[in-house]
């Protein structure tokens, strides 16, 4: 048994021991730098003076553009298209009601991770499958007629402008593109929704029977759903 005397200094020896080790851990940290804060991510938008020139106002009924004319453009996707909507107006932007097409790059990272889980495939297939509907939309615009129809609403924070567009398949067969984009395969219901011009279903109806569509799609493996493990 060791004499009180070298207990004590033993004792002693440990707590300098310790507070040596709490002093230096107490260093480090006040050492280290401090985290860099996150930036923000800012929104894509044209500025105020811009929109203020360029954009239409809403209307409270739709505007029917009958000889629209589809235009190339590196951001088209196959529901976000650039778009003459008549010889006397300028090209502008226009997004589909009702439909949220697979996106064709990874510009939305999160969208993409979205679709991913929604289709129940990777994101890399979201993208490829995404740049093949951009190409059927962009093939079918270009070798069919067309309108556009608009109340000029505007994407939140985007110089861009819901519409419905009209395809004419054949000759007088008219259908909407987002109907396409669904049984293609390339599309899930979603987005927006609005009133139909000229037109006796309601927005209700017509979203069920883009619902119908979609199954009928997953069903018959078009587009997409060929690689969904779902």
């Amino acid at each position: 048994m060791l004499p009180l005397r070298d207990t004590l200094l033993n004792l002693a020896i440990t707590c300098v021991l310790v507070l040596i080790i709490v002093l230096v851990a107490i260093l480090l940290k006040e050492s280290r730098p401090a985290p860099l804060a996150a930036l923000p991510v800012g929104v894509a938008q044209v500025s105020a003076g811009q929109e203020a020139s360029t954009a239409p106002s809403t209307l409270p009924d739709f505007k029917v553009f009958p000889k629209a004319k589809f235009i190339e453009s590196r951001t088209n996707e196959a529901d976000t298209l650039r778009i003459k909507v008549s010889d006397s107006e300028d090209e502008h932007v226009f997004v589909l009601y009702f439909v949220d097409a697979l996106d064709a790059s990874w510009t939305h990272p999160q969208r993409v991770q979205e679709q991913s889980r929604y289709f129940g495939v990777s994101g890399e297939r979201v993208v490829t499958e995404g740049q093949r509907a951009a190409a059927y939309v962009s093939q079918l615009l270009k070798s069919h007629p067309f309108s556009v129809m608009t109340r000029w609403e505007q994407v939140p924070e985007r110089s861009r402008f819901y519409a419905l567009i009209l395809v004419e398949i054949s000759a007088g067969k008219w259908v909407y593109l987002a109907d396409l984009l669904v049984q293609q395969g390339f599309a899930r219901v979603a987005g927006v929704t609005t009133s139909l011009p000229s037109d006796s279903r309601s927005m209700n109806d017509y979203a069920l029977e883009l619902q119908t569509l979609r199954k009928q799609a997953e069903q018959r493996k078009a587009g997409v759903w060929a690689a969904s493990k779902l």
